[in-house]
């Protein structure tokens, strides 16, 4: 948590599995043990340390879309050194960070998140000085007596419990208690101590509760200006006592229960001081008095309500932690203001193919919002500024005489124009990113007069991928089919492969496309006397999280690549490091003069798993040459042309 934002968002999600888990415990009271009721505080627990928004799943998604609106609304005019306006609100820690130090100057939030994390700071220091006094009056305390020991010692014995490290004496402590995490101390009082209440405090001992209790000193610290969290950790401390009593009652029988029942109700009106790092039978007259409704209800349960439990917890744990992956659908293309930019920022891409659908989609629709889901921070204010404006369709229809689509007759139906995007030799760039030219050629049926082309780069931005131009939108006039398969042609990108084998040398060129499929069909309509016809129609709203659905491939030698080799038979190609299983290509062709160049392709279904399809590291190629058969391993030469 380094902002406002990102707290109040954290200690949301937190709150609503506190209510949750508070809801399932009253439904629940008197029909799953004590070991359930304080078990089930563990979701809790991990809800806290989990930040939100890991793996992109959150508890409440249509939460975070108000929780971001109202931040960049508030955000939108003061000046915020710690966040920025329509930046994702990322949870990085379960604590406050400040990766930037202490920047001064910003915003009325900036203030309150130092406020917050002072208090974080005081409480803590509070906490550490509370039990620095208790363990220095635990020091002054007397060394327990012979009789004193024997009791702990005979005690711990019968129920086959360990022992403390050391025992002490203090007159002023009402009841005894457990004091310390890695020397742990067994503090008694100046009066006689009856065996059940040194067996409620070994038991303790025994399954390390006092660690227990400082975890939940902690919650309390962190979350210290949320009341309900506040009442959470007091239910913890008093579910944790409870399975101690609990525990207690299953080695006792007959008139023992009883008894133990008394002793707990005569300290229904003792004082109650809990300190971190301690164990106190005696937790406060309200929480005692629901301790000894539970043991009321004393019961041993039977076997088969385990699986219950275990059933009722994971499927809140599932729901609490596990959350839903499912955002508000991506922005309609007329949709403008702050909601909808709201909107957009949360689901920027996360994938290759995401951004470049997201990117493809911007330039379709000329739509600032989706530039800005996928822009570079650098280059995304001037977006940002325009999708405040609201949407005016006449000034959109204005508009399309000046668009690079309108010359080649692109249709275009409100609001974008109707063609469908391939990426190109999409290269590493050495940097963790993508180079590559992005193509828009028509969807079937429509009747134009060629493509466009503008290279790109593909880069990661944190968790999200971004696209920025590496050049003007060109046109690329004639028949769309002839660019399609062109290695090698100066119409499209291709990028040469090379190697040198026995004094020869090898080189190939070779093509690839990736696209996703966001086209679909739509019926024109029917009448009596003519069928219903179909047309595709671009859905032109980005898929931020999609994945390559196809891939082709074109492979050729010719006049300027291989002059060597005329006429040489290559045997095949393997293909390495395309980011999935290798792919060989069983194909022969001869290069020679007849035959300038030669390919092969066709659709390749990508796995949903297989992230980014770029252009092979490296091919084989295998040949005879002059009654020599050779392999070359070739790689690429000057990137894509």
């Amino acid at each position: 948590m380094d902002n406002l934002w990102s707290f109040l968002n954290q200690t949301l999600a937190l709150s609503v599995t506190a209510v949750l888990i508070l809801l399932l415990k009253k439904l629940f009271e008197d029909k799953l043990s004590p070991r359930w009721q304080f078990g089930v505080w563990s979701i809790f627990a991990l809800r806290l340390l989990l930040p939100v928004g890991v793996f992109h799943r959150y508890l409440f998604p249509q939460g975070q879309v108000l929780l971001a609106w109202i931040k960049n609304t508030v955000e939108g005019t003061p000046y915020s050194a710690l966040s920025a306006p329509y930046e994702p609100i990322a949870v990085t820690a379960p604590f406050p960070l400040f990766p930037n130090y202490f920047p001064l100057g910003g915003s009325v939030t900036d203030w309150l998140f130092y406020l917050y994390a002072f208090g974080v700071v005081l409480s803590l220091l509070w906490l550490a000085g509370t039990y620095c006094v208790l363990r220095h009056t635990v020091s002054k305390g007397r060394k327990a007596g012979a009789a004193e020991t024997a009791q702990v010692q005979a005690v711990a014995e019968a129920y086959s419990l360990p022992l403390p490290r050391r025992i002490v004496v203090l007159p002023q402590v009402e009841s005894a208690f457990v004091c310390g995490l890695l020397r742990p101390v067994l503090v008694l009082p100046e009066r006689e101590v009856d065996d059940k209440v040194l067996l409620h405090e070994l038991l303790h001992l025994r399954y390390g509760d006092v660690w227990a209790g400082v975890g939940i000193s902690l919650m309390r610290c962190l979350h210290w200006c949320n009341p309900l969290v506040w009442y959470c950790c007091g239910r913890m401390r008093n579910d944790c006592e409870a399975l101690c009593d609990q525990r207690v009652l299953e080695r006792l029988e007959g008139e023992a229960r009883r008894e133990y029942g008394v002793i707990l109700l005569s300290m229904a009106d003792g004082k109650y001081a809990r300190v971190p790092g301690t164990s106190s039978m005696a937790n406060g007259a309200g929480n005692i008095k629901r301790r000894i409704a539970a043991i009321a209800r004393f019961k041993r349960y039977p076997a088969g309500m385990a699986l219950v439990s275990v059933c009722v917890a994971v499927v809140l744990g599932a729901t609490c932690l596990a959350g839903s992956g499912e955002m508000p659908p991506v922005p309609d293309g007329e949709q403008r203001g702050t909601w909808a930019l709201t909107q957009a920022m949360l689901q920027r891409p996360t994938t290759v193919a995401g951004a470049l659908d997201t990117y493809a989609k911007a330039l379709l629709c000329n739509d600032p919002v989706y530039y800005a889901m996928v822009l570079p921070e650098r280059e995304r204010s001037k977006a940002l500024l325009e999708a405040q404006v609201p949407y005016e369709y006449y000034a959109q229809v204005q508009s399309i005489d000046d668009s690079p689509f309108a010359p080649l007759a692109y249709n275009w139906s409100s609001p974008a124009w109707q063609a469908q995007w391939q990426a190109f030799n999409l290269l590493p760039d050495g940097a963790g990113g993508y180079s590559g030219t992005l193509f828009f050629l028509p969807l079937s049926g429509n009747n134009t007069h060629g493509v466009l082309a503008q290279k790109v780069a593909v880069r990661p931005e944190g968790a999200y991928w971004t696209v920025s131009p590496r050049s003007n939108l060109k046109i690329y006039t004639g028949e769309s089919e002839e660019t399609r398969w062109l290695p090698p042609s100066d119409r499209a990108p291709w990028t040469v492969y090379r190697g040198e084998t026995g004094g020869l040398d090898v080189a190939v060129a070779f093509q690839m496309t990736l696209s996703v499929d966001t086209a679909e069909t739509v019926e024109n309509g029917w009448s009596p006397f003519f069928s219903a016809t179909q047309r595709q129609r671009l859905d032109h709203v980005p898929r931020p999280y999609a994945a390559f659905t196809s891939m082709q491939y074109g492979v050729g030698t010719g006049e300027g690549i291989s002059e060597e080799l005329d006429g040489v038979s290559i045997r095949s190609l393997r293909l390495t490091g395309m980011g999935c299983d290798e792919e060989e290509l069983d194909f022969s062709f001869n290069a020679d003069t007849e035959r300038p160049y030669s390919h092969s392709g066709g659709g390749v279904t990508v796995p949903d798993d297989v992230g980014v399809q770029c252009m092979p590291s490296s091919i084989e190629v295998s040949f005879r040459y002059e009654g020599t058969d050779y392999t070359c391993v070739l790689l690429p030469e000057g990137g894509p042309k």
